[in-house]
């Protein structure tokens, strides 16, 4: 199991740790991550669900090393797999946090776009690169992040592939709130005890008619997001630009 769960009063806190790679997502972090969801969502004494990288970093997104080194049937099974994760967020019955610290690129932040709410620090960094190495976004990022931020800016942040700072995510609403790092953990903590003092039942109809105002949007946003990211990625943009990232990292 590539996620470490651990018990935070009566919110579930699911953690993935390879730092050395700035957290990135290799295929088996993201399925594991879903499991967990899936498995917090189905315990009834879990009222909250705290996801966060472990160190500095919340996570680089797909990990490019993987990446490089798939064929596309792999390619496709990373691609599904992130767009299930999506569905297990948003179908959870209880609140999900993202905890955000560092970098929060690609897949990551479009999975963060899917939480309930988001705690970022403030030396929080945000980007959807896909457009530079020649891919498209996933985890239902076209639809969700317009909600979350707003059309102009989430026109800006998928099509510019620009790293942005804590200052925008506070100012365009994709951080619920911005605190110091160092008070990142009682923050967090303090919001999942809230949380205690609600209906889980009440807020699990909620959260669904909350996500029911999509309709059949959100199954057609994830399946145009799979299909143009699959096609793509034989391109030779995607594969040029892949290869490149491998190489300086190397």
């Amino acid at each position: 199991m590539t996620v470490t769960t651990t018990e935070l009063g009566s919110a579930r806190v699911l953690s993935w740790d390879r730092q050395a790679r700035r957290n990135a997502w290799t295929r088996a972090v993201i399925e594991d991550l879903a499991d967990a969801i899936d498995a917090a969502a189905a315990d009834p004494g879990v009222r909250c669900v705290v996801a966060r990288g472990a160190g500095d970093h919340f996570s680089a997104g797909d990990d490019l090393f993987d990446t490089a080194a798939a064929d596309r049937p792999e390619w496709e099974r990373i691609v599904a797999a992130f767009q299930r994760l999506t569905r297990a967020a948003l179908r959870a019955p209880v609140p999900i946090v993202a905890a955000v610290d560092g970098v929060c690129i690609g897949g990551a932040l479009e999975f963060a776009a899917s939480c309930d709410l988001r705690v970022c620090t403030d030396r929080a960094r945000f980007a959807t690169p896909e457009v530079r190495i020649g891919l498209t976004a996933t985890n239902a990022g076209t639809l969700l992040l317009p909600e979350v931020i707003g059309e102009t800016a989430a026109r800006h942040l998928l099509l510019s592939g620009a790293l942005f700072d804590a200052t925008w995510a506070e100012a365009t609403g994709f951080a619920t709130a911005v605190v110091a790092a160092e008070d990142l953990d009682a923050y967090v903590a303090a919001l999942a005890r809230t949380f205690d003092e609600t209906s889980r039942v009440a807020v699990a109809e909620t959260k669904a008619m909350l996500n029911q105002r999509f309709g059949d949007l959100l199954e057609a946003a994830l399946r145009r997001e799979e299909d143009a990211c699959v096609r793509l990625f034989d391109a030779d943009d995607a594969r040029a630009a892949v290869r490149a990232f491998v190489e300086r990292r190397r």
